[in-house]
């Protein structure tokens, strides 16, 4: 006889950790960039570009890059620079159980970046970074399926049973299908519309995803999303600045072989490298925006299965030892998807110039905390919201508004307990913001805030891992009674009624003219030796 097995794939969180770096820097101004009179608008994001592996610790190499417009001081109002560049990092972080084949995914996020004056020659940059770096593994396990020979058992002797009487039981866990890291590459380009003039240099440039889907096929992943762009820029026949804002969808696919439709997606991104560049059109003017981005993906692919599992073993004239083994096999608690609108009105300070048209927005979502109790989740945060404005008090002057939109967002999701939650994945958006002005001071800011939460936990199941077959003790035979009247107890089964007096269940059922297994307290059963 031999146990019939099935291998299965299943995740397992190994290690995780947290770190905040707070990152203080004074940066100079090139030399051939103007003296610097106010900051307008500032940006940052961090990209990873290194991470190394020891024994329980990692270190994580990386740089906060930053974008900076600014007035010019000396030149006649409106005269804008900008400037860009990186403050590089390193930092160690402890990881308990780690070894230096581990592969680590680092989730990292620039949590606030400020960006001061000291000087027309010198800029100071104060910002907090956080790094949540976390190793998962892929467990392999064996399950047993079925009892191969059990009427043909040898190794026992002549006395040996020829009968074992088994039961099974479903065992619900995700398949991990695909689990890899890979690149996604991004050629778009537009056009800007007739009538603006064309594009000498560039102020300022930015591109931020929106939008974005992963979609499981047939050995791929389909990917599609928008880019937002917002550049400021020079004009080529004068000196007059000028921006322009648009948004290109984009799709693509990424090779994952054994994927399939449907399946459940687990998929993270970042920006690895950008680059906005403007080409020529075919008239010769510098009029085309190139955008060639490279979207960084963690890609894990799951499957639901459902596989029927041998539960229990006994000998009806043999004994029968089962050796088990409790092993962890991950689930979806609950797949989520989450559309909050959002809406604040916002209000100039009394010394801010009044508003004649606005020209750029965006917000980044910040989450702050994520809490799960009995039957809700209740995720809080903030939108990090910034505008670029002209002002009707110097309309060739560009002016900010920032301004945090806090936000508590709650689902009942019947079934989730903070005690049952092992692991979950968040990944949010916000549309660019519609903004509406009410009068020259007063804003009403109205954004769509996307959240996708997937909620794991771990389910411990007793896994049959070996089987023993032996006669059976004849004084254990000699024990049993030729037959008794059994007078069934709360919680009695059949199977637990046959395992106890070594009776198949059908010989139970046929004795006792039963057309089912069910049974209840206080009915009187015949069993005969």
């Amino acid at each position: 006889m031999e146990l019939l097995q099935k291998s299965v794939h299943t995740e397992k969180i190994k290690s995780k950790g947290m770190l905040q770096v707070p990152l203080e820097e004074d940066i100079n101004v090139s030399d051939t960039k103007p003296d610097v009179a106010r900051i307008i608008y500032s940006s940052g994001d961090i990209k990873l570009d290194e991470i190394k592996t020891g024994m329980n610790k990692i270190w994580v190499k990386g740089q906060l890059c930053y974008q900076i417009l600014y007035q010019a001081e000396g030149g006649e109002s409106g005269e804008l620079a900008g400037m860009e560049g990186g403050l590089p990092f390193m930092e160690e972080i402890y990881l308990e159980k780690i070894e230096g084949q581990d592969r680590v995914i680092c989730k990292a996020d620039l949590e606030d970046m400020r960006v001061h004056m000291i000087n027309s020659r010198k800029l100071s940059i104060q910002a907090v970074i956080s790094l949540e770096p976390r190793v998962e593994e892929t467990m392999t396990e064996e399950l047993c399926v079925e009892l191969e020979g059990i009427n043909n058992i040898s190794g026992g002797g002549e006395d040996c049973c020829d009968k074992l009487e088994y039961r099974k039981k479903s065992l619900d866990y995700l398949e991990t299908v695909v689990k890899k890291r890979d690149l996604l590459r991004i050629h778009e380009e537009a056009k800007l519309p007739s009538g603006m003039p064309d594009i000498g240099s560039m102020l300022w440039k930015s591109m931020d995803i929106s939008n974005i889907t992963f979609r499981s096929l047939e050995d791929k992943l389909a990917v599609s999303g928008e880019m937002n762009i917002f550049i400021v820029y020079r004009e080529d026949s004068s000196d007059k600045v000028n921006w322009y804002e648009t948004t290109i969808p984009f799709n693509g696919t990424v090779d994952c072989q054994n994927s399939r439709e449907n399946m459940v997606t687990d998929v993270s991104y970042d920006i690895g490298h950008e680059e906005i560049t403007v080409r020529d059109d075919s008239d010769g003017e510098p009029r085309i925006i190139g955008v060639e981005s490279t979207l960084e993906l963690e890609i894990k692919l799951f499957e639901k299965e459902t596989t029927p599992i041998v539960a229990d073993v006994y000998g009806v004239n043999c004994e029968v030892t089962a050796a088990t083994e409790i092993k962890d096999f991950r689930n979806l608690l609950t797949e989520l998807n989450i559309e909050e609108k959002i809406t604040k009105n916002v209000e100039l300070e009394s010394t801010d110039p009044k508003i004649l048209q606005i020209c750029h927005s965006d917000a980044k979502v910040e989450i702050e905390e994520t809490v799960f109790q009995e039957d809700e989740i209740t995720i809080s945060g903030n939108l990090a919201l910034q505008v670029l404005y002209t002002s009707s008090e110097d309309p060739t002057g560009f002016y900010p508004i920032k301004e945090n939109i806090p936000f508590e967002i709650t689902r009942q999701v019947p079934g989730v307990g903070q005690a049952d939650v092992e692991q979950f994945s968040l990944f949010a958006q916000s549309n660019n913001p519609s903004i509406s002005l009410k009068d020259g001071a007063q804003l009403e800011v109205r954004i769509v805030l996307n959240i996708r939460i997937l909620v794991y936990n771990t389910n411990k199941e007793d896994i049959l891992t070996d089987l023993k077959v032996a006669p059976i003790d004849t004084a254990v035979l000699e024990r049993l009674p030729g037959f008794v009247i059994y007078y069934v107890k709360q919680g009695d089964s059949l199977w637990q009624i046959g395992k106890k007096y070594y009776v198949s269940v059908e010989r139970l059922k046929e004795i006792n003219n039963l057309t089912s297994e069910e049974i209840k307290a206080g009915d009187r059963l015949l069993i005969v030796k």
